[in-house]
């Protein structure tokens, strides 16, 4: 969709083929895409990642592979200059398995990690990726360069500790993330945190009160607040702003849920 034209236009299409994931270039003039073929859903499938021109519409093949039709290949990472994309796999249970690494010109790099994975996810640059090892301790971040998946930099937390979700802050290679101890039932010293994995600095972000679930939270897109959500039920949702250092509710209609951020400008 064209948003200064206010039209719609189709960038390519993909007949026959089961959607999977898609992600930006990371020079914003690009879409990598994941498709399958619309093959018996009981049996091994081609798994096909596409690199797609948006000005252009010109669409190449990168990277295929053959594997189980209830497993989907996310794309992670677009560089263009040297090229080299990323992905992973995922399926029931939501675990994230078979990094790969791709270079045009040569065989495909793909990396399981030693444990359960869950949440990999690429910085805005496309320069390093992270992930949440869960069963090692109360949960382990861990990040590495996109193009080689076995130099990890590890944040463990204290022994009573555990880790929630994780996001790259907009605009820097740090991680935000939800850490809690859990004590007496509670979710206990609940708070947001940004971890820097080049120099090992962690900030506190906002202290969030004692609940029966962790709960979760989003970064505002352009990095200037959170969004939280307060203690369930109900669940209700409050934006954070660094700036001004309010905090305010946000309306939302009964059964209503807040997935993802986005910037308009």
């Amino acid at each position: 969709m064209e948003l200064t034209g206010g039209s719609d236009r189709i960038v390519a299409t993909f007949p026959d083929r089961r959607p999977g994931g898609i992600a930006w270039s990371t020079d914003g003039t690009g879409l990598l895409v994941s498709v399958a073929d619309s093959a018996d859903p009981r049996y091994q499938i081609a798994r096909v990642m596409l690199a797609v021109d948006v000005a252009s519409g010109a669409t190449r093949e990168i990277y295929r592979g053959i594997g189980p039709s209830g497993a989907s290949v996310v794309p992670l990472v677009w560089r263009r200059s040297p090229e080299i994309f990323a992905a992973y796999e995922t399926g029931p249970g939501g675990y994230s398995f078979g990094y790969t690494v791709i270079r045009p010109g040569q065989s495909p790099i793909r990396t399981d990690p030693d444990s359960s994975v869950v949440g990999m996810t690429a910085s805005g640059d496309g320069s390093l990726v992270s992930g949440v090892w869960l069963f090692e301790g109360g949960g382990v971040i861990k990040v590495w360069p996109a193009d080689d998946f076995s130099k990890k930099t590890e944040l463990k937390m204290s022994p009573d500790e555990r880790v929630g979700q994780q996001y790259w802050w907009p605009g820097r290679t740090e991680i935000a993330y939800l850490v809690w101890r859990q004590a007496d039932g509670m979710s206990r010293d609940r708070r947001i945190e940004r971890w820097d994995p080049a120099s090992g600095a962690r900030v506190v972000l906002a202290r969030l009160a004692d609940a029966v679930q962790p709960g979760a939270f989003l970064v505002r897109a352009d990095g200037s607040g959170v969004l939280t959500q307060g203690p369930y039920p109900p669940g209700g949702w409050e934006v954070r702003d660094f700036t001004s250092g309010t905090t305010t509710q946000v309306p939302q209609m009964q059964g209503e849920n807040i997935l993802r951020t986005v910037l308009l400008r």
